[in-house]
């Protein structure tokens, strides 16, 4: 490619990829094409990258088959599978990507920043919830500027499931929805949190057509997928059909209504980078995650 250089780095992988579920009855078929190469970085006269051109630029390029993870096309690039290569040092501290969304990258923490009440009234309204400010207030000021500049004051998609007994499909199209269930089903904000559907899309071993509740907390389900953790965590998605309720991922994998929102859980923050955040070094491993700036 004309405006990249690759240097192609031995013993090392990225993987990448997509996957189309499909679903036959009661069996699941899925047909993969698995996309992967060694390690490559891309150069330009900058010696930077910006992110999404990087993910797009691997993923015309990778041709060959590899076990370690990848990523699949739905509803934006996700990262899926149990622990795919997608590290990068943010704020000096490990974070992930969740995936590449209209041009953003949506990262995560790596680690919880305490046990934290979702709301200190019982209602699930995100825009107006103790943790929304807390995250976008008191949070955000412990931040970098360098690192502050980064985020996008972003869009955050909050209609709420009416059940959890919803596979990641139709949580995503909940999520999305237009509709009034919610107080508000769009809130701006700097910091939120992963919704439920970004946690069952992380699933390479199943994504679409299994239900959140009844199928994530066995194998291989949970075993394939990169944002379980050994505890349970807030997410933010609301319950539409209960005002004071919002989903929870447990740490047996399941998605379903946590405790009322004036309970304390544990908090990943979550935010979406600026389109014009650049790649200088790194290979998106533990030991050797993406290093950011602004370009």
């Amino acid at each position: 490619m004309n405006k990249l250089l690759k240097v192609i780095e031995k013993n090392k992988k990225i993987v990448l990829g997509v996957i189309i579920g499909l679903s036959l009855g009661g069996i699941r078929v899925f047909a993969s094409t698995i996309l992967a190469s060694k390690e490559v970085s891309y150069i330009k006269d900058s010696n930077t990258i910006n992110v999404q051109e990087a993910i797009e630029e691997l993923y015309e390029l990778t041709k060959e088959n590899t076990p370690l993870g990848h990523i699949i096309v739905e509803n934006g690039f996700r990262y899926t599978g149990e622990n795919p290569n997608n590290y990068v040092l943010f704020n000096d501290e490990l974070w992930r990507m969740i995936g590449i969304f209209d041009g953003k990258i949506k990262i995560i923490r790596n680690e919880s920043i305490g046990s934290i009440e979702w709301n200190s009234s019982d209602i699930n309204d995100w825009q107006k919830s103790t943790l929304y400010n807390y995250l976008n207030t008191t949070y955000y000021n412990t931040l970098k500027t360098s690192s502050k500049n980064m985020i996008e004051n972003a869009n955050w998609k909050v209609g709420g499931g009416s059940t959890p007994n919803l596979t990641t499909q139709e949580m995503y199209e909940s999520e999305t929805s237009t509709s009034t269930e919610t107080p508000s089903n769009t809130v701006t904000g700097f910091i939120g949190l992963m919704s439920a559907s970004d946690y069952g899309y992380a699933s390479s071993g199943c994504y679409r057509g299994v239900k959140l509740l009844g199928f994530y907390n066995e194998a291989p389900c949970k075993s394939t997928n990169w944002l379980n953790e050994q505890f349970q965590e807030w997410l933010i998605t609301p319950v539409s059909a209960y005002n004071y309720a919002v989903f929870m991922r447990y740490d047996d994998g399941k998605v379903s209504p946590g405790n009322h929102v004036t309970s304390q859980t544990e908090v990943r923050p979550s935010l979406y980078l600026k389109k014009e955040v650049y790649i200088i070094s790194g290979s998106g491993t533990h030991t050797n995650p993406y290093r950011l700036k602004m370009q």
